[in-house]
């Protein structure tokens, strides 16, 4: 017989019907019974093992048992651990900056020296150095070039300090500036609840609260320069912001133990000095 004859009556065998009886033990009477065949069978028994493995891939896929079969935590943990490495970065320059900030701060406010690496280095490099002084036509030409500049930078530095300082608030000067009798700024009646404004360009560098003087804001301006707002009812701005001349920066209040009513205590300091604010502001 060959191999296909043999296909064929496999084929035939499998169509052939099959009565499938149940019948009870006890009396023989049939309960019910199943004419199948072979192939029957073997196509339930298929599609019943499709179904069972479609249900279960689809379990797999949208339930939370897929945690059983698929193990993402290792690509999870090291997503976790890029993102808080990012932040502990960004936590880190952000310290730097306030500490730097502060440490000029307290630098200025103590009347002590800055420190300058590059100064120092050059210094050092000047105590060996013999100047030559011989003149050259193209010494000339630059000499002139840099005392128009220097002409046109002193004039610039000077409207700078004397003509663009903006009047934090407009009011009455009941304390006037005397570094004699400790009192470092002028002390402005005005209003209460009156917006506190930025008197140049700058950045906050300092905000918080002190017995004597209630709410304090300091801000850094160019040049080493440093105004000091006190009393404030409220601050409205956040250490590190940028301010603009003329950006609300406080309200006006009488907060601290070294007040009598509402007012601003306005202060001024340029490289650990003190300025007396009304030689450059109208108030």
């Amino acid at each position: 017989m060959s191999f296909l004859e043999k296909i064929k009556n496999y084929f035939k065998r499998s169509r052939e019907k099959h009565k499938l009886t149940f019948i009870n033990d006890s009396n023989y009477h049939e309960k019910w019974s199943l004419r199948v065949s072979s192939f029957n069978l073997i196509s339930l028994l298929g599609l019943y093992t499709v179904v069972v493995l479609v249900i279960t891939l689809l379990l797999v896929r949208y339930t939370p048992l897929n945690s059983l079969f698929v193990n993402d935590n290792g690509l999870y943990n090291d997503q976790e651990i890029e993102r808080q490495g990012e932040l502990i970065d960004s936590l880190y320059e952000a310290t730097e900056s306030n500490q730097f900030l502060l440490n000029n701060l307290k630098t200025i406010l103590s009347d002590e020296e800055f420190e300058d690496s590059a100064t120092n280095n050059l210094d050092k490099e000047l105590e060996n150095y013999t100047p030559d002084f011989t003149k050259s036509s193209a010494d000339s030409i630059l000499r002139k070039k840099v005392e128009n500049a220097e002409s046109n930078k002193s004039r610039y530095a000077e409207s700078e300090s004397y003509d663009f300082f903006f009047a934090p608030v407009k009011g009455l000067v009941s304390h006037s500036f005397n570094e004699q009798e400790g009192h470092f700024g002028v002390d402005i009646v005005t209003l209460k609840d009156e917006p506190i404004k930025s008197c140049l360009d700058g950045t906050i560098i300092l905000t918080g609260w002190v017995q004597s003087e209630g709410n304090v804001i300091a801000v850094q301006h160019k040049g080493d320069l440093i105004s000091v707002y006190k009393h404030c009812s409220a601050i409205l701005k956040k250490r590190g912001e940028l301010v603009k001349t003329g950006d609300p920066i406080g309200i006006v209040g009488n907060s601290g133990e070294n007040t009598t009513g509402p007012h601003l205590h306005f202060e001024l300091w340029k490289k650990g000095h003190l300025l007396n604010p009304e030689e450059y502001i109208s108030f």
